[in-house]
């Protein structure tokens, strides 16, 4: 039943019934008093309106989770296309290096020189790009079930992290993280924390990582802080190099979220994105 077909049918059944019912009183059924008759009336069209709505409320709950998965199952294409994307790019990057390597070390051989140091250069850019590539992949692999759980989602990709670059993760949980958030806003949570990794692997020279995901009821907050080089923030408004950090902070804003930076040279870095989730919108909508 399509929602044009309820409301014609919500329309007309109680006027039919109605005129219906009132046409066989007066003609077969003089002799009922008028006062049951109104009775019956009442309760004759309450036992309808009540089948009826409830029929209403199966169509609307059917269309609802409909409306969710088709949600949830967009949700997932747009995240896989922007990793096939950074994938795209990450390979063309990381080819256009290693030709470049090749031909200095084509060169050091032409020139009758050892070209151990292009060597080792190279096998630190096949080292990175194999490391970068496996990660994008883990993270395909791993889209379609992160709109369910921001914690398992999270904790897979440090657990891929650490395997993968050695550096130490302190993950910490407090509070009901994935009923306090809808599948949009988790898989957005997983694209700023995916970022962030990879900005603290690329530029950091973090030994440790600290992750938090906190809420009280009030407030969601995802806090990651390294103990690596740390930066002078003013210099993010005039290096073109943090153009992509600055479309990282502009997408969290975007959703709604705050986004708080915090860095020092030689004292780390911390980044802080938080909700605030008495304004709505965010809350598990299954």
């Amino acid at each position: 039943m399509d929602i044009k077909r309820m409301k014609w049918i919500s329309a007309l059944v109680p006027a039919l019934f109605i005129g219906v019912f009132e046409f066989v009183r007066h003609h077969f059924m003089a002799d009922m008093y008028m006062g049951w008759g109104n009775l019956m009336v009442a309760g004759v069209t309450g036992g309808l309106f009540y089948l009826y709505s409830h029929g209403v409320s199966a169509v609307l709950e059917n269309l609802y989770h409909k409306l969710q998965k088709e949600k949830e199952e967009t949700v997932v294409l747009q995240e896989r296309d922007r990793i096939a994307r950074e994938i795209h790019d990450g390979i063309s990057q990381a080819l256009f290096f290693l030709n470049i390597k090749a031909r200095e070390i084509e060169t050091a051989l032409l020139q009758r020189r050892e070209p151990l140091d292009e060597i080792r250069e190279l096998q630190e850019a096949i080292k990175i790009t194999d490391a970068d590539v496996r990660q994008h992949i883990f993270a395909l692999k791993r889209v379609a079930q992160d709109n369910r759980d921001l914690v398992a989602a999270l904790k897979a990709r440090i657990d891929n992290y650490q395997k993968a670059y050695g550096a130490k993760v302190d993950f910490r949980v407090d509070g009901e993280i994935n009923t306090k958030l809808n599948s949009q806003v988790k898989n957005k949570l997983v694209h700023v924390f995916q970022e962030l990794l990879l900005n603290i692997r690329k530029h950091a020279g973090a030994e440790r990582v600290l992750v938090k995901l906190s809420e009280d009821g009030r407030r969601f907050s995802m806090v990651i802080s390294d103990d690596g080089k740390g930066f002078n923030t003013d210099s993010l408004k005039t290096k073109r190099s943090s153009f992509g950090f600055k479309m990282l902070a502009d997408d969290v804003r975007a959703m709604g979220a705050d986004f708080e930076l915090e860095s020092a040279p030689g004292q780390g870095t911390r980044v802080v994105v938080s909700l605030n989730l008495q304004e709505g919108g965010y809350a598990d909508e299954r």
